[in-house]
């Protein structure tokens, strides 16, 4: 590649005009904070330009885009000709700089709310919320997706295959919402220590956390969903760098949601909260460190290399741990606080150990993330595997089960055992059954009946109490409990669908059926790409215990671009459980014959001759393909065995509208059969495939069944819907408290 000339002017005009109105906008609310109305209202409007300025940018970049305009570097390196038009869009956020400038973008939309919902803490949060956003504007001056090529090449690169996919579309989008919103509380907290107003920052914070929480969340259940379904490697999960990335931050939100609501109802954990939602926004900092400045690049299968962006990354680390640091150790001892005098078996004690369970979890995930840089002045680099992490986290997760179980009927002033016993005599008696099946089904290890019974004792007194809310009217307190009965559906799911799944890899011979684990699995056959299905599949039909019959269609294809062996796996989903056939390998076998008319070839113990095409094998050929019907090409061959000459007739099925091929296979007199694989009508030849005969296409496959994996996408909508409806609740609850507060 020629060395890079020069910048794509508009959108680098449009950065750069951002980076100046955004500087603008921390000089005018800086003017802003002695209560000046002149430099708010300057403040707003550089606000609003840098705004425009932003949404030009990401505009540009989508037109170049959509443009194909291959003299852009970055529009080079992740986009080509034969994108269809979706994955085109998409591949906006495929690279290191698209994907900072779209988080630049939600975060800047975002801002637009931040400012109305701050009141009259606008100036000291709205400064300290555009310092994040420079941050990230620093990083795109420097690493400019605009750059330009010194000569247009015909295509692109291309888009890395295992994006090719519709979540691409989706996913990456809302998890840099999620990333973008985990700055707001931190600008809330921070300002209100500045400001050392240490009053109200909690309630106007406190909506935007439940949304970073919720966003975050449904990033992380998007992108399970898609790893399950997409890379064929059996799981949704695989405690790698770029996930626990999102991960983090994201069990710091629910530490920060629980800590804001003690803080708004009692007036606790105040101190607490505000070292959490810096620690919240620090973990992003540090997980995209670790994952975009290239120190991981051999431990993760996600990890980006390095742009050369690692020192501007430890830059917009250091300085805003820094402003925490300094900003907690010369206020926080400031900040009142009521005295933590709960009893025991109290909700408020509850609520704490929660927490502390859950950052719990959050640190050792963030320690076995960073064991490869911890370990770098070593002789051997370490990096800990999902046994290490699953070991681990297996009693924090009983821990916040048998906390969740209890404290939806724990009260803030203290309750005996006795009568908080018989409050859940009903949910006992369903987290009892519960256990008991899951026991008689197949869980033996001790540690994980107590999960389980705790899990299903954490889903029935939270599922309970929703119900007794909602029936009392009061929905405003049901979203939380809704939220905790989802993590106890998703404890169940996870423990059964990854410690109780069963993985048999098999080979199927084409036509043969193989039996395993009460299930028949036979190779039917290979279909090549059409018109409607881009991608080669098998087809492999499965034959339930009682009869039940059904096909699943695993694919595996070769990118022609990066020559990468590519696998997509297919699953039949039903509420017991998931099967899941992802392929390993495939070998044709016998390679296809291509024959022209008269041509005879001998294969095994017989002799095929072409003889020609019949186009009248089911009505007129030419007719059908006038009429824009299903055109029927018929084949005439004669095969010789044992001395013996027959006439078969195979015939090679086209729907013009749709592209779909269909080529029965036609049996051999003696045994086998043949197919038509692909004709040239204008060159008269044909190739035919000979199942059955010399060595016929094989394909080894990995057959796992994963028991009540539904539970787990279950329980994070039961969490997330729960989350939403804590979100509109708080939401309305800031409004009244703007309202109020500019009454007075």
């Amino acid at each position: 590649m020629d060395a890079l000339t020069h910048l794509y002017l508009p959108g680098a005009v449009a950065i750069w005009s951002a980076l100046i109105f955004a500087l603008a906008g921390v000089w005018g609310y800086s003017q802003a904070l002695s209560g000046d109305a002149a430099a708010i209202a300057f403040g707003r409007r550089a606000y609003a330009c840098f705004a425009a300025a932003i949404g030009l940018t990401a505009l540009m970049l989508i037109l170049v885009l959509l443009m194909r305009d291959f003299r852009i570097e970055y529009v080079f390196q992740y986009s080509g000709l034969d994108l269809p038009g979706h994955y085109q869009f998409a591949s906006f956020w495929a690279g290191q700089k698209g994907s900072f400038l779209i988080w630049l973008f939600w975060g800047t939309m975002i801002g637009l709310f931040v400012r109305r919902t701050a009141g009259k803490s606008e100036a000291p949060v709205m400064v300290i919320y555009l310092a994040t956003l420079l941050g990230l504007i620093f990083i795109l001056v420097r690493e400019n997706p605009f750059v330009m090529l010194s000569e247009s090449p015909a295509d692109g690169q291309g888009l890395n295959p295992l994006l090719q996919d519709d979540w691409m579309v989706i996913h990456p989008p809302i998890m840099f919402i999620g990333y973008a919103a985990t700055a707001i509380p931190f600008a809330f907290a921070m300002a209100s220590l500045w400001r050392r107003d240490y009053d109200g920052w909690a309630a106007r914070a406190f909506p935007w956390a439940l949304f970073g929480f919720l966003v975050l969340g449904c990033a992380i259940l998007m992108g399970g969903y898609w790893a399950y379904k997409t890379l064929g490697w059996g799981g949704f999960w695989g405690w790698d760098p770029v996930e626990n990335a999102s991960l983090i931050p994201w069990l710091l939100l629910t530490v920060l949601v629980h800590g804001l609501h003690m803080e708004r109802t009692k007036k606790r954990y105040r101190r607490a909260n505000y070292v959490i939602a810096a620690l919240v926004y620090l973990s992003v900092l540090y997980g995209t460190f670790l994952t975009r400045s290239g120190v991981l690049a051999d431990f993760s299968v996600h990890s980006f290399v390095d742009l050369g962006i690692s020192g501007w990354l430890i830059a917009l680390m250091a300085t805003f741990f820094a402003l925490s640091i300094w900003l907690l150790a010369t206020r926080l001892r400031q900040v009142p606080t009521e005295r933590n005098e709960d009893p025991i078996l109290s909700r408020g004690t509850f609520l704490v150990l929660s927490t502390i369970a859950i950052s719990a979890s959050a640190f050792v995930i963030t320690y076995g993330t960073s064991a490869p840089l911890l370990t770098r002045l070593q002789k051997d680099v370490a990096q800990v595997g999902p046994e290490w992490y699953n070991l681990v986290n297996k009693p924090v997760a009983i821990a916040i089960a048998i906390l969740l179980t209890f404290l939806p009927y724990l009260s803030w002033k203290g309750d005996k055992f006795g009568d908080v016993i018989r409050k859940m005599v009903v949910p006992l008696i369903v987290g009892a059954l519960i256990t008991v099946g899951f026991v008689a089904w197949k869980v033996r290890d001790a540690m994980d009946v107590v999960l389980v019974l705790f899990a299903a004792l954490a889903l029935a007194t939270n599922l309970h109490k929703t119900i007794a809310k909602w029936r009392a009217g009061g929905l405003r307190a049901a979203g939380g409990y809704l939220a905790h009965a989802g993590v106890g559906v998703m404890l169940l799911g996870i423990l059964a669908s990854s410690a109780y799944d069963e993985s048999t890899k098999l080979t199927l011979v084409q036509g043969k059926p193989v039996e395993s684990h009460g299930r028949t699995y036979t190779f039917v056959r290979y279909l090549p790409p059409t018109l409607e299905e881009r991608r080669d599949r098998m087809e492999i039909e499965v034959v339930e215990a009682g009869g039940k019959k059904y096909s699943l269609y695993p694919r595996m294809f070769l990118n022609e671009r990066t020559q990468q062996l590519m696998v997509n796996p297919d699953i039949r989903k039903t509420l017991k459980e998931d099967l899941y056939i992802s392929p390993i390998q495939y070998d044709p076998g016998q390679p296809q014959l291509a024959l022209a008319k008269g041509q005879e070839v001998s294969v095994g113990d017989i002799q095929v001759k072409f003889e020609g095409f019949d186009l009248n094998a089911d009505g007129n050929a030419l007719a059908q393909m006038s009429a824009g019907k299903e055109i029927t090409i018929g084949t005439v061959f004669a095969v010789t065995r044992d001395g013996k000459t027959s006439q078969v007739r195979p015939v090679y099925k086209l729907n013009p509208a749709s592209g779909q091929v269909e080529t029965p296979p036609t049996d051999l007199p003696g045994g086998g059969a043949i197919r038509i694989s692909r004709i040239d009508a204008s060159a008269g030849n044909v190739e035919i495939d000979l199942g059955g005969i010399a060595n016929p296409p094989t394909l080894a496959v990995d057959v796992t069944t994963k028991p009540l994996i539904e539970m787990v996408w279950f329980g994070l909508y039961l969490m997330l819907g729960g989350g939403a409806l804590a979100m509109v609740l708080r939401f309305r609850d800031a409004r009244v408290l703007e309202r109020v507060q500019s009454a007075g």
